[in-house]
């Protein structure tokens, strides 16, 4: 079946979440079908910086947390 996995990080910071989803993957040892990625982006936010977000989608017999 194919599932997908979401990770969430910041705009100012990509590699904290590329090494979360690569770690993940190694981890797991996942067949990735696909990969989506968005920027959301406010600005003059508090935060100074936007989500960055990745879902990862997956082949396995079931969900991997």
């Amino acid at each position: 079946m194919i599932f997908v996995k979401t990770f969430k990080g910041y705009e100012d910071k990509p590699a904290e979440i590329d090494n979360a989803v690569n770690t993940w993957i190694l981890r797991n040892k996942v067949e990735v079908v696909g990969l989506q990625t968005v920027l959301s982006h406010e600005h003059g936010g508090r935060a100074g910086s936007g989500d960055l977000l990745f879902t990862v989608m997956y082949k396995a017999d079931q969900p991997i947390a």
